[in-house]
């Protein structure tokens, strides 16, 4: 039984953002009790364990929500009336990023006809410096919307197609040890399928998250989870392409290479082994750099170092604290369970640790760039391929509590609570995903900071960007520490604030824009997406009639249903009716490949595991997979002449599957590599950690043969032949 809140404590978390009132699963309304009230209020730093905290911490609310002074950030579009607060009437400057300053007069009334001095934005996108009487503060000026494909492309009714790939999954070569993968994938072996699929005609090759993770625990390896959204995973460099392969020769003599090869070869990543090795790899090009390397790139070193400011140096320091302190496991402790002065990334202490380790820090330092560098290659050998998006990469809904970021701008971040996801069809417990929330309020204090810094660290080196779980931006199902997922509750985000500041760095870049909108999608949201220029995701297992995917997208959470077809057995959607403003894709990194749901692959993992759903039986449930084979085949029959006539394949029908969802009216389509290769296992099974293996897999083709190779030219004819350039 919902206990409602008293008057003064609803009203609170009213102000403060909290939803009180929800909807779930079942479309039954929902109440947030009392205590999660208090402890998510706590969290968001507004006390309310007494009358007198929530008489204070609502008067704390309403003079940070107070009009009478500028924020650290405006937030305007294009041409439109700015209000600004009554200390800000009269003459006033806005310096632009180039070129002369505009003045002008404030004038009187603001938008719905309110009361109050106004300004209107200019008519060109960027960040403005406004001098007002007032103050001074940042006017964001954002287009309508961020660029289309058909404008990136400059092709009217663009209809591409591009690949879909899992970093760590690439192989290279080992003819040649200076450019050989050992153990998993790096930006090296991207640069070569960028290369590949530019010139087999893609525009677009999507990726998985390459945040920085924790160098001192490779073992911590999903991508979802990383150290920092600021910076890259070091293991990614590809110091060959960037030193050179003379200086990669000289630092891997005396190194194993048979132990490489043997890394190399396995159908799984050793990730505690091949990161040994690679750092290894990569200390002994720091220690020779400074004697070694060409003056060309000690000043590229130098002006990236510069570049990076105070966020690179803690980073770097947060690398060189966590791998010195250790357990007697030789496990790294948690920066939680750090000396108390080194929590702290500004304290005195941790300042001087950082004079005091200076090589270590330069260390890290340097493993970034090359990280930066080469990735920076990698988007450019696929635009100088044809591909005329390039890289799109990819920002994960959160970090890690124990990363860099989370000790470093510890102001950024709701404390005491994390990201997850309520009960719902699919997971009657609720999902608590342990990472951490950006802070609304500190948003709007920092003027945006946090944001902003991840946005521009993600489009650096890429053409687009894919945004998980894009639904955050509006709300983010926060659970309290020490809660479970049901005592959780959802948390109000600026989402038109955070949409405008994306289309404008989406404009700042020329860059694609795409939300993961998979999951429990408030009314108008998609609308909302498609209104500032983002694309949503199409994903073939999910286009039905209306009623089922309706159906399969009640979870709440952005982890779809595990096995698509549970829900209910209706027709899949032909083509011609998928929503037009998405990227149509086969499947997600979370879901079964084209091979594994023909085969069931995710029903027998799932029910090796223990993971299906209440009431759901292995036999029942691959018997619905069988009808449901039957059902798309037919639906592939009505819409392709050349299936029309064949009975239903034993075999997957790779190419006819992915002919079926190129032929949608979605401007970009993805093939991931794993339907491009005929892989049977999925990326990633979520409600698992090592049960199965996440985040280790790899492709079993060198990155030239996984589009060469017959079968995978044979998928990739009819997508080639219905979006070609």
């Amino acid at each position: 039984m919902n206990i409602a809140a008293p008057t003064g404590l609803s009203d609170l978390a009213a102000e403060a953002g909290i939803a009180e009132n929800w909807t779930d699963a079942d479309k039954r309304p929902r109440r947030v009790s009392p205590d999660t009230l208090r402890a998510l209020l706590a969290a968001m730093d507004l006390p309310a364990g007494s009358d007198t905290d929530i008489r204070d911490s609502r008067q704390r609310l309403a003079e940070m929500n107070a009009r009478s002074h500028l924020p650290a950030m405006l937030i305007a579009v294009t041409g439109e009336a700015v209000p600004l607060p009554a200390s800000c009437a009269g003459a006033y400057r806005m310096d632009p990023p180039t070129g002369a300053a505009i003045t002008g007069q404030t004038a009187e009334g603001g938008n719905n006809g309110a009361a109050g001095p106004v300004l209107h934005a200019p008519s060109t996108p960027g960040y403005y410096t406004l001098h007002t009487q007032g103050g001074t503060t940042t006017l964001a000026v954002a287009p309508r919307r961020a660029p289309t494909l058909d404008e990136l492309l400059q092709e009217k009714n663009a209809r591409a197609w591009g690949l879909a790939a899992q970093v760590y999954s690439l192989r290279r070569p080992d003819t040649d040890p200076t450019e050989a993968t050992h153990g998993f994938g790096d930006f090296g072996a991207l640069r070569d399928l960028a290369m590949a699929a530019g010139n087999a005609g893609a525009d677009a090759l999507a990726i998985s998250p390459v945040h920085a993770m924790f160098a001192a625990d490779p073992a911590q390896c999903s991508p979802y989870s990383p150290s920092s959204r600021l910076f890259l995973n070091t293991l990614f460099a590809d110091p060959t392409g960037v030193l050179g392969a003379d200086a990669v020769r000289d630092a891997l003599a005396g190194m194993t290479q048979a132990r490489l090869r043997a890394l190399d070869a396995q159908p799984l990543i050793n990730w505690p082994a091949a990161a040994s090795f690679r750092h290894q790899l990569l200390r002994r090009l720091h220690e020779r750099f400074a004697t070694t390397a060409s003056a060309d790139h000690h000043r590229a070193y130098n002006s990236f170092r510069d570049a990076g400011g105070q966020d690179l140096r803690d980073h770097a320091l947060f690398d060189t604290l966590h791998a010195a302190h250790a357990s007697s496991s030789g496990a790294p402790v948690p920066w939680t369970q750090w000396p108390a002065d080194l929590r702290d990334p500004r304290s005195t202490a941790a300042q001087q640790y950082a004079a005091e380790h200076a090589r270590d820090v330069d260390a890290h330092i340097f493993f970034q760039w090359l990280a930066s560098a080469s990735l920076k290659r990698a988007q450019r050998a696929g635009r100088d391929a044809g591909m005329r998006v390039g890289i799109v990469a990819d920002l994960a809904v959160g970090g890690s509590p124990l990363g860099s970021h989370a000790w470093s701008r510890q102001p950024d971040l709701i404390k005491h609570a994390s990201v997850g996801a309520p009960p719902d069809i699919y997971n009657p417990l609720g999902q608590g995903w342990g990472l951490t929330a950006l802070s609304p309020a500190a948003l709007q204090e920092s003027g945006y900071s946090a944001f902003l810094a991840m946005l521009r660290a993600s489009l650096s080196h890429a053409g687009g960007l894919r945004i998980d779980h894009i639904l955050g931006m509006a709300r983010m199902w926060l659970i309290p520490d020490g809660a479970g997922p049901p005592d959780g509750g959802y948390v109000r985000f600026p989402l038109r604030q955070l949409l405008r500041l994306t289309a404008l760095e989406a404009w700042l870049h020329r860059a694609l824009i795409v939300g993961e909108n998979l999951g429990t999608v408030p009314e108008g949201f998609d609308e909302t997406l498609q209104e500032h220029g983002v694309l949503g995701m199409d994903v073939l297992w999910f286009m039905r009639a209306e009623t089922a995917r309706d159906d399969a997208k009640s979870a709440s959470a952005d982890d779809v249903p595990a096995t698509p077809d549970a829900s209910a057995q209706a027709g899949f959607l032909p083509p011609s009716e998928w929503p037009r403003h998405a990227v149509a894709m086969t499947t997600t990194h979370d879901l079964p490949t084209l091979e594994g749901w023909w085969h069931a692959q995710d029903i027998l993992w799932r029910s090796r595991l223990s993971l299906l759903g209440p009431g759901q039986e292995e036999a029942a449930l691959r018997a619905s997979r069988l009808e449901e084979r039957a059902t798309l085949w037919r639906a592939v029959q009505a819409s392709s002449p050349t299936a029309s006539t064949r009975p239903l394949p034993r075999q997957t029908p790779g190419a006819e599957l992915l002919a079926y969802v190129a032929a949608t009216p979605c401007p970009l389509m993805l093939v991931t590599l794993e339907d491009l290769t005929g892989q049977l296992d999925q990326p990633n099974l979520p409600g698992t950690i090592d049960e199965h293996p996440n985040w280790r897999q790899r492709v079993p083709l060198s990155v030239a043969d996984c589009l060469n190779a017959p079968a995978s030219q044979a998928r990739l004819r009819p997508v080639r032949a219905l979006r070609g350039r």
